[in-house]
């Protein structure tokens, strides 16, 4: 939007409502893009930063030859809207089925160690998330920042490479085959990168196994516990430079993942 468009925005949105109703579509695209998008979206605090941000992201995403005209209907203008956020939802969901991998393959690594049951007798950390899951999700977020995947998600969702007319998204065959895949590549991501822990803790059971049947007076339930604890937080550890790799490699494809929703 070049400077003479953006000073005359408030004028022609009283003189035209269909400016300023296409000036809405995209503020209601962008808007929850900003909800849902890992690292940007959620928590009270970003409220401060996110509703600007969509102001600016819908000035920015603005265009004269792309303003539609005000719908007759009550009913109409409401599908529109519901389009803008579907557009959106979908655009900020592809990363989160990203990171929602990340975070199955700490809970996967979790459950292997016995850690999942510090949810259930200590309660007061309210958290919903094993820790090793945190850490996991968090690194995709970081990730996803560094490698400029918002960057990539903010130009598909404005429209600049293929335009989508505001109020007019249908989600096509492609895109939904597309997120069922994604979501469906959320437990083979977690097994993939959960895959050094559980094969070494497998070993380290089955070697358990044969110790408390050569030495019966050992107590293997009191060794295996911590035992079990230490070589999965020691491999996962060890790991992570890895598991970042791989995804970093998830994100890569992050463009073509967009591309196949946003398309008809």
């Amino acid at each position: 939007m070049d400077a003479e468009t953006l000073h005359a925005l408030p004028s022609l949105a009283l003189e035209r409502l269909d400016v300023g109703w296409t000036f809405v579509l995209l503020l209601m695209r962008h808007l929850t893009f900003l909800m849902v998008t890992p690292g940007i979206g959620g928590g009270v605090t970003g409220i401060v930063v996110r509703y600007p941000a969509a102001l600016v992201f819908s000035l920015a995403a603005f265009k004269m030859e792309s303003v539609v005209p005000l719908p007759g209907d009550i009913g109409t203008m409401a599908l529109s809207l519901f389009a803008e956020v579907i557009l959106g939802a979908v655009i900020g969901l592809i990363p989160i089925l990203i990171v929602a991998g990340a975070q199955c393959a700490g809970q996967v690594a979790s459950g292997t160690m016995g850690l999942n049951g510090a949810q259930l007798i200590d309660p007061t950390t309210q958290a919903n998330l094993p820790d090793l899951a945190r850490i996991y999700g968090d690194l995709a977020i970081l990730l996803f920042l560094m490698v400029g995947g918002h960057h990539i998600a903010l130009y598909q969702l404005s429209g600049l490479e293929s335009a989508i007319r505001p109020g007019s998204f249908v989600l096509g065959a492609k895109g939904i085959s597309t997120l069922v895949d994604q979501s469906a590549a959320i437990f083979q991501m977690g097994v993939m990168i959960a895959a050094p822990v559980i094969v070494a803790l497998l070993l380290t059971n089955f070697v358990l196994a044969i110790i408390s049947k050569a030495v019966p007076t050992v107590n293997i339930f009191i060794i295996s516990f911590p035992l079990t604890i230490a070589v999965g937080l020691g491999l996962s550890t060890l790991a992570l430079p890895e598991a970042g790799h791989y995804i970093s490699r998830q994100f890569s494809h992050l463009e073509d993942l967009l591309s196949a929703v946003v398309s008809p």
